[in-house]
Parts: structure tokens; C-alpha cells; sequence
């Protein structure tokens, strides 16, 4: 049996400054070249200082790829949770998000080619990677390239068949895993339906937008493809805000963040069973269905006035109403909600684009004495004291509360609520009529999810459920039910 071969002056120092950068909070990134820190008054002290000069050309090789990237950073803290989990998921699909665009009108497809290139070019999240290293989990912004778009021409086929061709071309890139190491995690693709008419698939992966940044996204490229980009705000870094998350999430705040959270839940937080279709697997499949439904104008106008009244936001209205429709189907007193939180504590986070979104944990009572007023009231003050913890995301503490011995459910998150509070979701292009939709895909994250969206005539909902528990009958009679209570509750 040979002897292990022994391990080196140099190893041995890489190995210590690494431990040193971990222990000590210091966050390295570059920026072409130049190598960069941030670090807590007194980290970088002698000894660490001079480890990164005698490692400087490793940890630039690491933090690059060897020269391939422009700049690197750390992951930020959401995106790192999201890279594991679409490690972990049945279906890794699950985590794209897809619009099918319909444009009609005079629609020049090289000028919106160039438009998307230049939109690569302004984002860098869509142009970064995802690699694991040394150093932990890195975003490396990649060198930008055309963004390509092909053009299918779908008008000699009989108004049938361009249908179907349509809706087949629209799962099939809806269902498309992306490659969380590739160069770009954006991907666009334009169908001919009519001589007039065109249909763009624009489909991005969730780690480099959330609900907010694609209406950047959007918005940015209509004013791209108009040829005023020139106007544009600076746009944001997700790189910069990575490494600013960094200096707020210490220690010391991932511990009062722990103590607060173990004490809001409990040992045991509430599971949210509901009452299901079939048995549950004991291996969730991914597979999810989805529906749309609405809350009528004369509903959302009761809910703003509500929450004026109560000097609350509409998420807190629509919150209390989610909870007692889950009390009602459960039969449980309490109920455990994860609320989808945009997380913009900056002004400079307004216009980055990246993952920055967030969900909250709210715990709740399905029916509070005092009736519905009094629901709107607990949910306000449960919202409030969530977003004053908020610094530490979530997802984060998941596992060290277990540790803990939080018990939260296996199936942690089980239920979502999404109440829009983001910039609209429009496309501006000159001399066409822009129609934007939302192409949910065929899996699922969680048991029941819903998002609520404003627009002009009240909120346009869309539910997303796990199919291996639910049938779409089953779930649409909830949503109904939800809407018809919260209609009677706010005009009673």
C-alpha cells in the first residue's frame, strides 16, 4: 500500500486562506484583473492579507475560470438556494420562467435580435454562470455575444396546424432545462402565425430573474428595440448586490434572525394538510397543473379600500382571505403561509436584475375572534413583524431551525401566496399591440401556490398545484370559494 502523497506548503496555505475567507467574513470578487475584497474592520489582517497576495494568480483562476469571465462574485444568498434546488428537483424545467409574447404589427426580427444582444449586454445576469469552487458557490459574468433568435415561419400551415405547432413549440420550450453553467440563461425564439403577426418565447431561468426583473427586463428591451436605450436608468449588478447582501448578513444577524424565527414558529409550525385527490406519493414527482382565475373589480376595490381603511397594504387583505379558505379546507386553527416578498431595501436594488425575491414565513390563525376585520389585522401585524426580520433570507435558516429543532414540514414550503406589487409587466414597441403572457410550466414547487395580479379589471390569479395530489376540479372549487368569501366578507 503506496504512502498518501504529501500535501504541500502551497496547498497547505490555500487550504488556510480559505478557511480565513469563510471564518472571517471576507468576500473577494473581480472585476477583470483586478482583484477585490470586502471585509469587517480587522479581517484582513497580516497574515490573511498576505495569503491573497501569495495566491493572487489561483484565486483569480478560481473566481474567472480561468480568465473566462469578466467578473465574478459570490453567489447571492437566494441564488445559492435556488442552484441547490434545481440540483435536487425532479424536474429541473420547473424553474424556468416563460412568456409567450404575441406581436402584431410591423415587427422588424433583426432589430429585436439586436435589441435582446444589447439587453444581454446592459443585464450581466444574463449573461453569468453558476459554478461550484473553492471559494463556494460563484456568479461569473461571461463575455457578451449575439443573442440568437430563429425565425419559424408557421403561415403555410393550415389554421389547425399553426395552432398546434404553436402550442407545441410553447411547452416544449417552456419544458427546456437550462444549463446553470452555461454561458447565457436566457433563451428567445420568434414564430410567423399570420403576415402581421409573430409570436416571441422569451424564457429565462429563475436565478437570474424574479417577478420585479422581468419587468425591468421588458421594459428595457422595448425602449432597446426603440433605440433609446441611452435613456435608461444605470442598470444594477446582481454582483454588487451579492456582495453587499455579504456585509448585513454577519453572523451575529443569522442568529437574532434564528431566535426570532424560533420563536414566531414554534417546534412545530403548522402543516397545511389539505385534503387531496389520491394518496401522497412518498417521492414528490414534480408534475403541476395550473389554473387561471380572476377577483372581480368590485372585489379588488373592496380589498384597496380595506386596506386603506385598516392602514395595511392589499397583501394582507388577500392574505387573511387565503387563510381562511385554508382553515376552512383543513379544519386546522392555524395555518403556515409563505408570502412571496420582492425584497427591494434599496434604491439601487430597483433596477437590478437577479433573484432578490424572498418568502416569508407567516403564521396565522384561520378565523381570530372579532371576524374578518380582525384577520386583516393579525395578517398586517404578522407581515410587519416578518419584514422587520427579513435581512436574513428565509431560506437561509430552513436548515439550521431543523437543527434547532423547529420542525417544519417535509414539504416545506407547502403553501404560497404571490400578491404583485412589482412594476407592470409591459413591452413597448413602436407600431405593434403587445399582448404578454405568462406560459406556466408543467411542474410544480409546492402543493398550492397563487399569484394575484393587478390590472384594470380587479386581480388576474393564477394557481399552481401539485397534479399528483389534485385534480383541477378539486382546485378550482377552492379558488371560487376564496373569491365568493372574500366578495361577501368585504361587503357584509
Amino acid at each position: 500500500m503506496s504512502a498518501p502523497a504529501p500535501v504541500s506548503t502551497a496547498d497547505e496555505g490555500w487550504d488556510r486562506l480559505v478557511r480565513l475567507l469563510d471564518e472571517r467574513g471576507i468576500v473577494l470578487r473581480t472585476t477583470g484583473e483586478r482583484l477585490g475584497y470586502l471585509a469587517p474592520a480587522g479581517a484582513l489582517d497580516e497574515e490573511a492579507a498576505g495569503l491573497v497576495r501569495a495566491h493572487r494568480d489561483r484565486l483569480l483562476a478560481v473566481l474567472t475560470g480561468s480568465g473566462a469571465a469578466l467578473a465574478a462574485a459570490p453567489a447571492g444568498l437566494a441564488q445559492r438556494r435556488l442552484y441547490g434546488m434545481h440540483g435536487r428537483s425532479a424536474d429541473p424545467a420547473v424553474w424556468n420562467i416563460t412568456q409567450r409574447i404575441t406581436l402584431r404589427g410591423p415587427l422588424d426580427p433583426e432589430r429585436l435580435a439586436a435589441a435582446l444582444t444589447a439587453l444581454s449586454e446592459r443585464h450581466e445576469s444574463l449573461r453569468t454562470g453558476y459554478r461550484h469552487t473553492d471559494l463556494g458557490l460563484l456568479q461569473q459574468v461571461r463575455p457578451n455575444s449575439p443573442v440568437e433568435l430563429p425565425v419559424e415561419d408557421l403561415r403555410m400551415l393550415d389554421p389547425a396546424a399553426r395552432g398546434a405547432a404553436l402550442a407545441g413549440a410553447t411547452r416544449a420550450e417552456g419544458a427546456l432545462p437550462f444549463d446553470l453553467d452555461g454561458d447565457r440563461l436566457l433563451r428567445a425564439r420568434l414564430l410567423r402565425t399570420a403576415e402581421d403577426v409573430a409570436v416571441l418565447l422569451l424564457s429565462l431561468h429563475h436565478i437570474v430573474v424574479d417577478g420585479w426583473s422581468l419587468a425591468t427586463l421588458l421594459a428595457d428591451l422595448g425602449a432597446l428595440y426603440r433605440r433609446d436605450g441611452a435613456a435608461l436608468p444605470d442598470p444594477g449588478r446582481m454582483t454588487d448586490h451579492a456582495c453587499w447582501e455579504r456585509t448585513v448578513v454577519t453572523p451575529a444577524a443569522v442568529t437574532e434572525a434564528l431566535d426570532h424565527w424560533a420563536h414566531v414558529l414554534g417546534d412545530t409550525p403548522p402543516a397545511v394538510d389539505l385534503p387531496t385527490d389520491r394518496p401522497r406519493p412518498e417521492q414528490r414527482s414534480g408534475r403541476g397543473g395550473t389554473l387561471a382565475f380572476r377577483v372581480p373589480a368590485g372585489s379588488a376595490e373592496a380589498v384597496r379600500r380595506c386596506a386603506a381603511g385598516r392602514s395595511t397594504t392589499a397583501s394582507a387583505v388577500l392574505l387573511a382571505a387565503y387563510a381562511r379558505l385554508l382553515g376552512e379546507l383543513t379544519g386546522a386553527a392555524e395555518t403556515l403561509v409563505v408570502l412571496s416578498y420582492a425584497n427591494r431595501t434599496r434604491p439601487v436594488d430597483e433596477q437590478v436584475v437577479g433573484l432578490l425575491t424572498t418568502g416569508l414565513p407567516i403564521r396565522l390563525p384561520t378565523r381570530p375572534p372579532g371576524g374578518f376585520g380582525a384577520s386583516v389585522d393579525t395578517a398586517a401585524r404578522a407581515v410587519a413583524t416578518a419584514l422587520d426580520h427579513a435581512t436574513v433570507p428565509f431560506g437561509q435558516l430552513v436548515e439550521p431551525l431543523r437543527e434547532r429543532g423547529v420542525r417544519l414540514p417535509a414539504g416545506y414550503p407547502q403553501v404560497l401566496l404571490a400578491v404583485q406589487s412589482t412594476p407592470a409587466i409591459a413591452l413597448d414597441l413602436p407600431g405593434l399591440a403587445v399582448e404578454v403572457e405568462d406560459v406556466p410550466g408543467p411542474s410544480t414547487r409546492a402543493d398550492l401556490s397563487v399569484l394575484l395580479t393587478p390590472d384594470a379589471d380587479g386581480y388576474a390569479g393564477l394557481a399552481e398545484y401539485d397534479a399528483d395530489l389534485f385534480d383541477p376540479e378539486t382546485v378550482r372549487s377552492w379558488l371560487e370559494r376564496m373569491v365568493a368569501d372574500l366578495a361577501r366578507e368585504l361587503t357584509d
